[in-house]
């Protein structure tokens, strides 16, 4: 809470100077403990910023904890316009080589109207259609004078749900009567063939083009030289855990598949954890770079911290090692393109990185990932950066903390000690109100006097 002087209340210039020189004495009496709740808030800050650094290294290394984790894979296709990889389930999925020939597409069936002048005018009669759905149901649709136009009969179809799709069309084939019906399944496969529609309308005469019908078919392929069949345009479980998208028939074309391990996102997450580990790296070097007048410096309110001292050791100690119990020909970062530098911050070279992963991937695997649950690089680089910032017992967490309950009482002391000054300038301040009395009646007293009796 802020001091307040409060006014002394006088026209004496001397009493309300000496008043108010109080009342500054008191304001800067307490100003040093402002100049501890900034530097302990600049700490706090600090730590704060550390802890986000800290959790990017965590973030990066994650996709590495296990062999599963750090297997990506994508798909290629050596014609995407013909056949194409839409998803892959990494978990699932092989690596490998596939040929493919699209023979034909698979399809709805479909049949269409002869044509009537207008779509929402011209009536097509009064009575029933007759439906049997793809499961064998025998349904019907009636068709009023409020619904017997082309439009009216699409709704009602529509709206009977009977698993087929009515709608209109301008073909462009007849300017006199270009509208017909065309109603259409709902799936593919040569299963989703069913019996077409009968018309029983009075006064009307629309009708099927038996020769505007088309056959569900079912998509066939040829997969590494052998037939296959399939209901639909993709092909979810031939390959487990790959989505193939067929596009177009082209008989007699051998399209090639590619599943393969994806190496750029592997790269760009280790230089995720390079760029992390150099943002902790460069703040605790900036932390530790004190010179003369450092302790008056806010950004390096850290600096000479033994806890960031012995996090940066321990972290060195991890990268630098060389060990054979990571099971890999890898042995240390340094063979996966990731060095230190003369400035004490990391160098990455992806290119290494790219090699070592197509020369031997599970290699690569096996020294971040480790052999067995918690192993490998990355889960040690992991334990040790939560051993910093874990809740409760992490070291930086454990710093900030107790930098929390050091601000609590700089702050408590900060009350007490205001409440301390306002009691004694409310004090002081009565005292200079009764001298500022007594002098007031004294002036009065010494104006009642006669003249030549003053003094």
């Amino acid at each position: 809470m802020p001091l307040e002087v409060p006014e002394l209340g006088t026209s004496n210039m001397q009493l309300a100077k000496a008043f108010e020189k109080v009342g500054r004495l008191e304001q800067k009496s307490l100003a040093k403990f402002d100049e501890k709740t900034q530097k302990v808030e600049g700490q706090l800050k600090l730590v704060g910023d550390l802890k986000g650094r800290f959790s990017k290294i965590k973030e990066a290394l994650t996709p590495f904890r296990t062999p599963g984790d750090f297997r990506e894979l994508k798909g290629s296709s050596s014609s995407p316009e013909v056949l194409d990889v839409s998803g892959i389930d990494k978990s699932k999925a092989a690596v490998g080589t596939y040929e493919f020939e699209v023979l034909n597409l698979a399809n709805t069936n479909s049949i269409m109207t002869y044509g009537m002048a207008d779509r929402d005018k011209s009536e097509v009669g009064v009575g029933y259609i007759s439906f049997k759905t793809p499961a064998g149901e025998e349904r019907e649709v009636y068709i009023g004078s409020d619904n017997n136009t082309l439009d009216g009969v699409a709704a009602s179809i529509n709206k009977a749900n009977l698993g087929v799709t009515a709608y209109v069309v301008n073909d462009g084939t007849d300017a006199d009567e270009p509208w017909r019906l065309v109603v259409a399944g709902q799936g593919t496969g040569w299963r989703e063939n069913f019996e077409w529609p009968e018309f029983y309308l009075l006064d009307g005469d629309l009708e099927f083009d038996r020769e505007r019908i088309r056959e569900a078919k079912s998509a066939t392929i040829r997969f590494n030289g052998q037939p296959i069949m399939a209901d639909e345009n993709t092909l979810k479980e031939l390959l487990p855990g790959v989505n193939i998208d067929l596009k177009d028939a082209q008989p007699g074309r051998t399209i090639k598949v590619d599943i393969k391990p994806d190496i750029e996102v592997i790269k760009e997450r280790a230089k995720g954890f390079v760029d992390g580990m150099n943002e902790v790296l460069s703040f605790i070097q900036t932390q530790n770079s004190l010179g003369p007048d450092s302790y008056k410096d806010p950004t390096k309110a850290l600096g000479g911290d033994v806890g960031l001292k012995a996090i940066e050791s321990r972290m060195r100690n991890v990268i630098q090692l060389t060990t054979n119990e990571r099971p890999s020909q890898f042995t240390r970062l340094r063979d996966l393109g990731i060095t230190f530098n003369r400035n004490g911050t990391l160098d990455y070279e992806p290119n290494k990185l790219q090699k070592a992963l197509e020369d031997d991937f599970d290699g690569v695997s096996s020294f971040f990932a480790g052999s067995s649950p918690l192993t490998g690089f990355a889960n040690e680089m992991i334990a040790l950066v939560d051993g910093a910032i874990r809740r409760g017992d992490g070291l930086v967490t454990i710093k900030e903390a107790s930098l929390k309950t050091r601000l609590e009482k700089v702050e408590k002391d900060r009350d007490n000690a205001t409440d301390r000054a306002q009691k004694r300038l409310e004090k002081i301040k009565t005292q200079f109100v009764r001298a500022d009395a007594a002098m007031a009646d004294m002036a009065t007293q010494k104006a009642g006097l006669p003249q030549g009796m003053g003094v």
